[in-house]
């Protein structure tokens, strides 16, 4: 197993979406311009990161996936893509081939498009340096 990391998991959503829709652009941050219906994009809002027992830290970044429906009105197009995104989404697999699973899902449609904001939960280790006992000097008094 390898170290997981953010990109690693944004890079884990994006490959889904590629995998599940090769017909359709996936963008990543800001869309200049030749958005298209049909299109997504990903960010990552935010993550945090909670101290746990030791050196070991609990990270939950959020990632956002954005659909633009085709149609307007939109709200059948997107409840049926939350539908579909959901299941793809909800396990997928980093480019360093670790699986990893969604622990929350929230959709909802906004401005007339679909987000689905997606949380993957995990766990990282954090090593401290430690100093061998052969370079520690010991000083006595009296």
């Amino acid at each position: 197993m390898s170290e997981i990391n953010f990109n690693s998991i944004y890079d884990g959503v994006s490959l889904a979406l590629h995998a599940a829709f090769p017909d359709r652009q996936i963008y990543g941050g800001e869309v200049k311009q030749g958005l298209k219906p049909g299109d997504f994009n990903v960010i990552m809002p935010g993550a945090r990161q909670i101290k746990q027992v030791g050196q070991r830290y609990r990270r939950t970044p959020t990632v956002d996936v954005i659909y633009y429906p085709k149609r307007s009105p939109c709200a059948a197009e997107c409840h049926d893509m939350a539908d579909r995104l959901t299941h793809i989404l909800w396990s997928i697999q980093t480019p360093q081939g670790d699986t990893i699973h969604a622990t929350s899902c929230e959709c909802r449609v906004e401005d007339g498009v679909l987000h689905i904001l997606l949380a993957y939960n995990h766990h990282i280790y954090i090593q401290r340096a430690q100093e061998p006992m052969e370079t520690l000097e010991i000083k006595q008094e009296g």
